[in-house]
């Protein structure tokens, strides 16, 4: 008898071959068998007549690294088909620890469970041994995180590493790769991964690649400067064979519509060399960032928090203020290319009540300009608060999305609630719809084939991220699939609205358990952690 009994559905397998109706069934947690006809017993039957069955979704570039070692159960995820994240990404994540890494958790932990959570993210062999005793809601796998390699060997110093210091991130490195991470990434705008060179991250790239991982990096530059910082990150690519995966690809900046043509121009001229360069996205006009990170780097050297007490220095805050508007060219702020009335504000947990309002907004209630108002939104949260930038054109995102070397990513976390469907603000669409408005938009302007949406999502990230036993439906592999009414598939979440619920989703099984049924989670937490092979 079979666990699950998948009948009638068309079978879209996830390779970007033409899609085909079988049936499919589950046993012990994979995929049993996919034929024509399995006429057996089975404990439940789904009837897929009508639907299409893919295997499930990945999420490349997922920040749910930061969110559920606190035991969060990937809801907003499972219910937009993902059933493995890969995260680790932008250069930050937990481990390993140095100083003030987690300090926004003691917000909601007491001092014994913080330093548990400190303990077991101290390096990647903490890390992961703990990892592997959790009951997670997806599948989770890991890339390690130079920014935070490089707080513990050197905090927030600006300075290249001595050859000391080089020695120990390129040990801890190795010890990521040895713990099965995927590779390591960089957050190029976010200190302390920003005050990184090009020759550190050559020579971190080298041990990475000596295991076979791979390089995805937040560039140093995504609007006036993003053809070169998408070179430079190539170049580490070219210089070490390491394949580089460039993060949510975007274009910032309305004045620089239409240059989203010549970065796709630059990564296939460079996969025509030999470079492997691939990339993720989210499909949305609007990113999001701490907005903390929106003040120039070079202000950040001590860290968030000692900046957090200078804020009150007027002078600091002209020249902060200088500096985002007139030395672009050396850091693009999100208040410069957004403006303050497209800097929405989407998490201040010590101020709530400012949730949903714009940095501008604030600003008129305070009777101040843009720069001193994000300043005291900021201390008046010890600089944990979570902006929205609306600074992208939407003919470069629907350019990106629909190129064949794009994969789903959506640069969100796990929700530590679940919160109403119907809440005004406090989170970014991209959180609960970012695969299903994937589809939507490659479906409904028709730039990708079925089978090309669905690979883009699942055989195809699975491949780039050597990532074993997901992304395709055959006999054998984890039992990790969706039922979809295709057709109907519909992001209903927007900026004011951001947790509203999918349509079109209707099963997600997780290692063969019904993770959501009928579009609603069901609570089943039956994810695992995946290595790299």
């Amino acid at each position: 008898m079979f666990d699950i009994l998948i009948k009638n559905g068309a079978v879209v397998d996830g390779t970007g071959q033409k899609r085909f109706t079988a049936d499919i069934a589950v046993k012990d947690g994979v995929i049993a068998a996919i034929e024509p006809n399995i006429d057996a017993e089975a404990k439940e039957v789904i009837d897929a007549a009508g639907k299409v069955v893919t295997p499930g979704f990945i999420d490349y570039h997922s920040h749910s690294d930061g969110a559920f070692i606190y035991g969060t159960d990937a809801y907003n995820y499972l219910e937009q088909g993902v059933t493995t994240q890969i995260t680790g990404h932008c250069g930050s994540g937990p481990v390993p620890y140095y100083d003030g890494l987690l300090d926004d958790s003691k917000r909601f932990l007491s001092a014994e469970e913080w330093q548990r959570v400190r303990d077991f993210c101290d390096d990647f062999k903490t890390f992961t041994d703990h990892v592997k005793t959790m009951q997670l809601g997806t599948n989770m796998a890991f890339y390690a995180a130079q920014g935070s390699i490089r707080g513990r060997v050197m905090g927030f110093k600006p300075d290249a590493p001595t050859d000391a210091e080089m020695k120990q991130m390129e040990a801890l490195m190795a010890q990521a790769m040895e713990c099965g991470f995927l590779g390591f990434t960089t957050g190029l705008v976010y200190a302390p991964s920003v005050y990184a060179g090009t020759e550190e991250l050559v020579n971190i790239a080298r041990v990475a690649a000596r295991y076979g991982g791979s390089y995805t990096s937040h560039i140093r530059g995504e609007g006036n400067t993003v053809v070169q910082s998408v070179e430079e990150a190539i170049e580490i690519g070219r210089r070490t064979g390491i394949p580089v995966i460039i993060s949510h690809l975007k274009v910032l900046g309305k004045k620089n519509e239409g240059v989203s043509a010549r970065v796709l121009e630059v990564i296939e001229k460079a996969n025509a060399e030999g470079v492997f360069v691939r990339a993720d996205q989210y499909p949305f006009t609007a990113g999001s960032a701490p907005l903390s990170s929106q003040l120039p780097p070079k202000y950040l050297t001590e860290g968030v928090a000692a900046l957090m007490e200078k804020l009150t220095d007027k002078d600091l805050r002209d020249k902060i203020r200088y500096s985002v508007f007139h030395e672009y060219d050396e850091f693009e702020s999100g208040f410069y290319q957004a403006g303050y009335e497209g800097c929405l504000i989407a998490e201040s947990a010590m101020t709530p009540e400012h949730v949903g309002k714009t940095i501008a907004q604030l600003a008129e209630e305070w009777g101040c300009d843009g720069l001193d108002a994000a300043c005291r939104l900021l201390r008046e949260n010890n600089g944990f608060v979570q902006g929205i930038y609306f600074s992208q054109n939407e003919s470069d995102m629907k350019r990106i999305i629909s190129h064949p070397y794009v994969m789903g990513g959506s640069d969100w976390s796990d929700y530590p609630e679940h919160f109403p469907r119907d809440q005004v603000a406090g989170g970014h669409p991209r959180g609960t719809g970012t695969f299903t408005r994937r589809i939507e938009l490659l479906r409904d302007n028709n730039l990708r084939t079925m089978e090309e949406t669905i690979y883009s999502m699942t055989g195809l990230p699975a491949s780039v991220s050597k990532l074993p036993g997901i992304g395709v439906l055959k006999a054998g592999n984890r039992a990790d699939i969706c039922v979809l009414d295709y057709d109907n598939v519909r992001c209903n979440a927007d900026f004011k609205h951001p947790f509203k619920k999918n349509d079109g989703v209707d099963f997600v099984l997780v290692g063969g358990a019904v993770a959501v049924r009928g579009g609603e989670a069901t609570g089943i937490k039956n994810g695992a952690f995946l290595q790299r092979v």
